[in-house]
């Protein structure tokens, strides 16, 4: 299933998305859950399944605005430098022991359809595509090989970066926390939609243009890894997120430094996710 957040008459909704409508769920299911998060909280994704099956679109996509797919993870984590291309890796000769992980809040975050914002203090924003996973279930110590007990969902993550303020102090928390400067959306799709993890092609298209072009097998630290390394130094809940890494194409490895610009178009496929797109203005 696809789910989906969203505002409709002013007032916050959730449903399942089917073709080009959406199924909304919120009225029908008021009396024990208020969001996709209650839902995910209380393990009930599956009695969604039915009303999937048999249900009919009541409000057509073009007709929402759409919502974090989770509106408020309680974390955000993300990943860096995980995947093969990526220079440092390259250079070192290997894989790093262990993840580069930070936080990210939610402010810096738009929805699907949301306008990124190119900040006021500086020129060098960039796109960064990433399959995001979302916790199903409270995860502490987790064994990798129960990765899969605590996934509720994927969506796309856009984990947009300030280069200059990386380098700002000898921790890049600003730099990857900029006002409005990343996305997440358009939905979650269910774990069962998605039998393997392996192979997923991660495409970002800026103005048409294929800029990046990778797959989840250069992923270095796998998600099983990587759900069970976060969860042995915090507690996991529902609704939380990983970002976890991007392929190659980002700004910051082209010789040619065209950062993103007002006006810019992008889209941010995931295979079996779906597409983000944004628009890019100044601040």
């Amino acid at each position: 299933m696809k789910l989906v957040s969203f505002k409709h008459g002013g007032k916050a909704h959730y449903g399942i998305v089917k073709g080009d409508g959406v199924i909304d769920v919120t009225d029908r299911l008021a009396d024990r859950f208020t969001s996709l998060l209650d839902v995910v909280t209380a393990g009930a994704l599956s009695e969604l399944a039915p009303i999937a099956d048999r249900g009919e679109p009541t409000l057509s996509l073009n007709d929402i605005e759409f919502l974090f797919p989770i509106t408020h993870p309680s974390k955000i984590f993300a990943i860096g430098r995980n995947y093969g291309q990526y220079h440092e890796v390259v250079e070192d000769g290997g894989a790093p022991e262990y993840p580069s992980v930070f936080c990210r809040m939610l402010n810096s975050f738009v929805p699907h359809n949301g306008v990124i914002l190119k900040p006021k203090v500086s020129d060098q924003l960039d796109y960064e595509n990433e399959l995001g996973v979302v916790i199903g279930k409270q995860a502490r110590h987790v064994k990798e090989e129960d990765y899969l007990d605590y996934i509720a969902g994927y969506t796309v993550i856009n984990e947009g970066s300030v280069r200059d303020w990386q380098t700002k102090g000898t921790q890049n928390t600003p730099g990857k926390n900029f006002y409005r400067s990343g996305s997440i959306g358009p939905w979650m799709v269910t774990k069962d939609e998605i039998p393997s993890l392996d192979d997923l092609r991660i495409i970002t298209r800026r103005n048409g243009e294929v800029m990046q072009d990778g797959t989840t097998a250069t992923m270095l630290c796998k998600i099983p890894f990587l759900i069970s390394h976060i969860s042995k130094f915090t507690q996991l809940e529902p609704g939380d997120m990983i970002a976890t890494g991007s392929p190659g194409g980002s700004i910051i490895e082209r010789p040619e430094k065209d950062w993103l610009k007002a006006g810019d178009q992008l889209e941010f496929e995931v295979e079996g996710v779906g597409i983000l797109k944004n628009t890019v203005a100044d601040e």
